[in-house]
């Protein structure tokens, strides 16, 4: 499965995994360590290690058929960099160019929590 994907999954629906899932999940992906560090390192088998993992990817994907968070967000983003194109092509003053960017950066702040 996509690392990319499986993170910004994680970002919207980590919590809803026990904290061994979370932690056995973060050392596959943001540290990249394989099923046999990882098994090592938590005094449990390799074949245990990849059956958490499985379990909790398929969490993160049935939560997300449900909630429909990170599409949700990929349409906000987008519609931030369109508002952001729009604002650059505007012919008003640079102060209210910057009030504009303030508030599109607010939203991306928010959209990023």
């Amino acid at each position: 499965m996509d690392r990319v994907e499986l993170a910004i999954l994680m970002d919207c629906y980590g919590g809803l995994l026990t904290q061994r899932q979370r932690s056995l999940l973060e050392q596959s992906i943001d540290e990249d360590f394989s099923l046999s560090e990882i098994a090592e390192r938590e005094g449990i088998s390799r074949q245990g290690v990849r059956d958490a993992i499985m379990k909790a990817e398929r969490q993160l994907y049935a939560a997300d058929r449900a909630i429909g968070l990170k599409e949700k967000l990929r349409k906000l983003n987008e519609a931030l960099d369109e508002t952001e194109t729009k604002v650059d092509a505007l012919e008003c003053g640079e102060s209210e160019k910057r009030e504009l960017y303030d508030c599109i950066c607010r939203l991306r702040q928010i959209s990023e929590e």
